[in-house]
């Protein structure tokens, strides 16, 4: 006597339940595996990156790193020359002549300041000091300018394109960082309000530091 049709029907059906079952605990596993791998990898990945913290609002900014400077009879530092004072530095190459109109910008910034404890500077990024020699000569650069051949000073700032712009407060800490479209920010705002918060805090320098003598 034979095995009825219906009992077979209902054990291949059961089998193929189980099955599935057993394919859809597997995946969930898989799934849980994966996501607990991936959590190792990207907490180990976080400890090797670098323990410096980019810079922010609140964090105080590192200094200029050793260098060639023009304009200014001595290296410039956040934390003596410049102390108290509202810095904005222009990084660029400059490669082309569209870089001329951000230092004209530039200049007309550096004027609306002059006779206020603002710095306005130049990093020559990319550039050696020779060349940025030629620069400052042909382009008539006549603010203070560090020739910055191996990017350093754009790497210490958390600069990570060309041309950038960064606006420090007067207590040495990183108020903004703008990129390709800085012209459009109203950098003459931008400043006189960390004027009036220096001012405000007494952190404001009473003079300006005049780099050359």
């Amino acid at each position: 006597m034979g095995i009825p049709r219906n009992l077979i029907k209902q054990f291949k059906r059961d089998l193929k339940d189980s099955e599935y079952k057993r394919y859809q605990l597997k995946s969930f596993i898989l799934f849980i595996a994966g996501i607990v791998v991936f959590t190792l990898i990207a907490g180990f990945l976080f400890k090797q990156s670098p323990t410096r913290r980019p810079t922010g609002r609140t964090d105080v900014a590192y200094d200029f790193p050793e260098g060639t400077w023009f304009n200014t009879a001595e290296p410039l530092s956040l934390f003596d020359q410049l102390k108290g004072h509202v810095v904005v530095v222009l990084f660029n190459d400059f490669n082309t002549l569209s870089d001329l109109e951000d230092l004209t910008y530039f200049s007309m910034l550096n004027s609306t300041f002059h006779d206020q404890s603002v710095m306005c500077l130049v990093v020559s990024a990319g550039r050696s000091a020779t060349t940025t020699d030629s620069l400052v000569n042909q382009w008539h650069i006549d603010f203070p300018v560090l020739a910055d051949p191996d990017s350093t000073a754009m790497g210490t700032f958390g600069i990570r394109a060309l041309p950038g712009v960064l606006v420090i407060d007067a207590t040495a800490r990183v108020a903004a960082r703008y990129y390709e479209d800085w012209q459009n920010i109203s950098l003459e705002a931008v400043v006189q309000d960390l004027i009036d918060q220096g001012v405000a805090t007494r952190s404001l320098a009473n003079e300006k530091y005049i780099p050359l003598n």
